[in-house]
């Protein structure tokens, strides 16, 4: 990904390579630990400030295709009124 700024951090730069060795598998926190990062979501928080897009599905991280569409907005659920029973 041309637009991504580099990782100045030896364990962001350890997610990122991971992350691309992983694919479309994506890795688990434990994974990441189990690796060698010692604060895996510190590092993926790194990842995508510096530009790279993740995907989090069923616990594992990956990085999101150049090709795939982009994420549907997150909508807010309808707010509710709570009305005191009488």
């Amino acid at each position: 990904m041309s637009s991504a700024r580099p990782l100045t951090t030896p364990d962001g730069r350890l997610a990122l390579r991971l992350l691309e060795e992983a694919g479309e598998k994506g890795l688990s926190v434990a994974e990441m630990r189990a690796e060698g990062l010692q604060m895996p979501a510190q590092a993926l928080y790194e990842v995508e400030l510096a530009g790279w897009p993740l995907v989090r599905k069923s616990g594992r991280t990956r990085l999101r295709p150049a090709d795939a569409p982009p994420p549907k907005p997150f909508e807010m659920p309808p707010k509710v009124r709570l009305v005191p029973r009488g």
